[in-house]
């Protein structure tokens, strides 16, 4: 299951509000680590001092569901799927445990499915990691499966509904019953209250759309009735897909874009004016292109800050520069060398000098030529 990376960042800063819960995790090592990065971070360094605090982990590239705007859903062809082993996983712990505040289970499949998926998070959490996770719950059928996510320690799980209605819930995820996946989160809740557990902190996200976006108080009400965790944020439509058909960017935009302009929520001033551009500019010109795009400044290099704030390590120990990226440009490879060495090597600092205007990257498959994050 894929995460925007607005969104994850929106989830790592609400996880390092919850002081409460975050206090338990820091150490003088983590503190030091965390302030050098956001230097490193406002000065766009090309070689970091830093080690990033939070990594997404790809424990699936496998989902069982069918989202009408994710290229796993949709079949889109990728790369090789399969699952993270536990030893790659443990590898990078090992190796960032000093500088990681939290780790991020998500990216382009449901990582409930990876049959180690319970041990990585209790092996994270034992190193004073924060393991966060996201969603769909399909996976789990019964009380004790859902008793199982309660006891492998987590500490925050996102659970990705994206409609309050059966109409809503049916138009992103075709033939999965609303009514099935609110009673699990119901009898989630239900065991944690009882079990008396404090975690994880549970959220419910709504990627808002043309056809779901009429129930955006509606989802508020829902999430406050069970006293969990709302999270409404615009839905990636994943145009990048689309750069070389641009009648189907077109008629991705009329049919799933919001029609009203996209409101604050989860967005920040920056990515809510982005999308409104780029929306706009799609429905201007039904013919529009990448250098159409490029000249107008809408691809997302102009904005990109990914290189600074994370990376994010595939089932099969390669590490991509982010979570957007289905393709998985390949930056380095954690089963042959340090995760460390990787988050500076000269391909990366290549990249951050892209993203500043101070170097050309040729290669056909470097994804941030033609990226448009919405």
């Amino acid at each position: 299951m894929s995460t925007d990376r607005a969104h994850v960042r929106y989830e790592m800063l609400k996880g390092i509000r919850n002081l409460f819960t975050v206090a338990d995790y820091l150490t003088y090592e983590k503190v030091i680590n965390y302030l050098k990065y956001l230097n490193d971070f406002r000065k766009r360094k090309i070689v970091t001092s830093s080690f990033p605090p939070m990594i997404t982990f790809q424990a699936s590239a496998y989902c069982n569901s069918n989202c009408r705007l994710c290229p796993v859903g949709l079949e889109i062809r990728g790369p090789e799927k399969g699952f993270l082993k536990f030893d790659v996983f443990s590898k990078v712990i090992d190796e960032a445990k000093k500088c990681l505040i939290t780790v991020f289970f998500g990216d382009w499949g449901e990582p409930f499915l990876n049959p180690d998926i319970f041990n990585m998070i209790k092996y994270a959490e034992a190193k004073r990691i924060i393991a966060r996770a996201s969603t769909n719950l399909h996976r789990f059928r019964n009380e004790d499966d859902l008793k199982e996510l309660l006891d492998c320690g987590l500490s925050f799980l996102t659970i990705s509904l994206h409609g309050v209605s059966q109409e809503t819930y049916d138009a992103y995820q075709p033939n999965k019953s609303f009514q099935v996946t609110v009673e699990k989160i119901k009898t989630l809740v239900n065991i944690k209250k009882e079990l008396k557990r404090k975690k994880p902190i549970i959220d419910l996200a709504f990627a808002i759309t043309r056809k779901n976006q009429h129930e955006i108080e509606k989802m508020q009400c829902f999430a406050r009735e069970l006293k969990l965790n709302s999270n409404i944020y615009t839905a990636s439509l994943n145009l990048r897909f689309h750069l070389k058909d641009p009648n189907a960017m077109t008629s991705m935009v009329r049919e799933w874009a919001q029609n009203d302009k996209i409101n604050s929520r989860s967005n920040d001033e920056r990515n809510k004016q982005k999308i409104n551009e780029l929306y706009e500019a799609i429905r201007k010109d039904n013919q529009i292109n990448l250098d159409a795009l490029e000249r107008l400044r809408l691809t997302t290099r102009h904005f990109c800050v990914d290189p600074w704030e994370g990376l994010t390590v595939n089932w099969n120990g390669t590490v991509s520069l982010c979570c957007t990226d289905y393709s998985k440009y390949v930056m380095g490879n954690v089963c042959k060398e340090s995760i460390a060495k990787i988050w500076n090597n000269e391909k990366y600092r290549h990249v951050r000098e892209f993203l500043l205007g101070r170097f050309a990257i040729n290669d056909a498959d470097f994804p941030c030529r033609y990226c448009i994050r919405y």
